[in-house]
């Protein structure tokens, strides 16, 4: 037994090993019997919440805990996404003068491009019919974009000389044609 109804047994004993001078209610068995399956059910409780808790850590650690039981951590993932190169990994947009990869979709000529989170048109757009397949590298010519002033931003085809001049756009573009 633990807890309220041990207390309340000895001090039952001891009243009754002093004498009969100071009357002493004397627990039933019924509620220390009551009492210890409280208290039995609150350690199953916590218990089963323990058990539970500890099934869910190990669900979660599984997918990052190496297989051949090595303790070390798993690869760091790469700071730039390859996917979206147009976008710089600056949160507040491009340096000004600062050239960055860029991949300039060239399939229905040179009008639109997205660079530093917004979109940008060609000054002057070049036409489909204009664009040389074998020069631009069709659907996509690789490249660098800087920004030269705040309107105006410069695309450079690598290995070439060949750029195109964009100016910032109020909206997204329409659909290529």
């Amino acid at each position: 037994m633990n807890g309220y109804p041990e207390e309340e047994l000895r001090r039952a004993l001891r009243a009754l090993a002093d004498g009969p001078a100071v009357p002493v209610a004397v627990p039933t068995p019924h509620a220390v019997v009551r009492e210890a399956g409280r208290i039995r059910g609150r350690r199953r409780a916590a218990g089963a919440a323990l058990a539970v808790a500890a099934a869910v850590v190990v669900a979660l650690a599984a997918p990052w805990w190496p297989a051949d039981g090595s303790r070390t951590p798993p690869p760091a993932p790469p700071a730039v996404s390859p996917v979206l190169p147009s976008v710089p990994v600056d949160p507040t947009g491009p340096a000004l003068g600062v050239p960055y990869p860029h991949e300039l979709y060239v399939h229905c000529g040179i009008r639109f491009t997205k660079f530093g989170g917004r979109w940008w048109r060609a000054d002057p757009e070049v036409p489909d019919d204009a664009v040389d397949a074998a020069v631009w590298d069709d659907p996509y010519t690789a490249g660098t974009m800087m920004l030269v002033s705040a309107v105006e931003a410069r695309f450079v085809r690598h290995d070439s000389d060949l750029s195109v001049t964009f100016r910032p756009m109020a909206d997204d573009p329409p659909l290529c044609a």
